[in-house]
């Protein structure tokens, strides 16, 4: 049976697991506590002047870089080979193999750029835990982030149907003093957030949580592109749903399910308690199964034993 001629790798290449690479060599660095792992290009390359393949080496040149954890901390060097290109009527006498895992002047494998960026990004990490947890420096988490928000489309380019808006404190409160009066002033350092909710994207943020910040922001944008939000998903805020009233009057508003669940939750403690206070004349103790069970009745259904579910009491 004829089958294509290609490279059979070993173990230590296999469990390293760098698509299209061969692990040259491996070794233990016990002062530093680390493995030192070298990988080179397995796979044929073509000289990009004249396509013709080569594979005549001209040097090889190590160079190291950040990978990902390979079972621990792994230090990796990287063999680049100058090839020569044999090929008589071509220019170009000696190349570079292009290595999209590793490219030229790298100092991190792609492989650890994209893991960094689901870290931060899918996962919802912060870039300080992600650089402690990969032994990387927090700047270059920053910059994979960085380089991924500036390849997202342009935000006057979309048209989104559903928004989220929400606000985050983004540090502790501080307290300034004006210098002519000497008076103190509270700053409470509020930001809203307005991202679209089916790609997760962030289209705008603004200081402040009242009205006036997310109605400037809204009022800015194109009219085609405002008359195409249908939905707007908000927490319980009347500043939220007086900026959509004025600039959004047809969109729908609706409240995310955790405080919709939580006003729910309130809203039954605040009538047990009552209930409890006209049927007793005191409040719960210990001995009264409304107080004793006050916790089964605010369990969602789905958590609840199946004997709960099947016969509630």
């Amino acid at each position: 049976m004829i089958q294509p001629t290609q490279s059979c790798p070993d173990a230590v290449t296999t469990l390293f697991n760098l698509p299209d690479h061969q692990v040259i060599s491996a070794s233990n660095d016990d002062a530093a506590g680390i493995r030192v792992v070298t990988v080179a290009l397995d796979s044929p390359t073509a000289c990009p002047g004249c396509v013709v393949l080569a594979s005549r080496v001209h040097s090889l040149r190590t160079q190291r870089v950040r990978d990902i954890l390979v079972a621990g901390h792994v230090r990796l060097m990287w063999a680049k080979r100058w090839l020569f290109c044999d090929e008589v009527l071509c220019a170009r006498k000696t190349f570079l193999r292009i290595d999209p895992a590793g490219p030229r002047f790298a100092r991190s494998t792609t492989r650890l750029k994209e893991t960094l960026k689901d870290a931060v990004i899918d996962s919802g990490r912060a870039a300080s835990e992600v650089a402690a947890a990969f032994k990387v420096s927090w700047w270059l988490v920053n910059t994979v982030v960085l380089a991924a928000a500036a390849a997202l489309p342009s935000v006057d380019l979309l048209e989104p149907t559903r928004l989220g808006i929400d606000e985050h404190r983004y540090r502790s409160v501080r307290w300034l003093q004006d210098q002519l009066s000497k008076k103190w002033t509270r700053y409470e350092p509020w930001m809203s957030t307005i991202v679209d909710v089916d790609t997760g994207q962030v289209l705008g943020i603004v200081d402040g949580r009242d009205s006036r910040g997310v109605g400037a922001w809204l009022k800015a944008g194109p009219t085609t592109w405002l008359c195409c939000i249908e939905t707007v998903g908000i927490d319980p805020s009347a500043a939220f749903r007086e900026a959509l009233r004025e600039n959004l009057p047809d969109a729908a508003v609706s409240v995310d399910h955790f405080h919709m669940v939580l006003l729910a939750n309130d809203m039954l403690t605040q009538v047990r308690q009552r209930v409890s206070r006209e049927q007793n004349g005191r409040r719960g103790l210990k001995t009264d199964k409304a107080w004793a069970h006050r916790q089964l009745l605010l369990r969602g259904y789905d958590t609840l034993l199946r004997r709960r579910q099947e016969t509630p009491r």
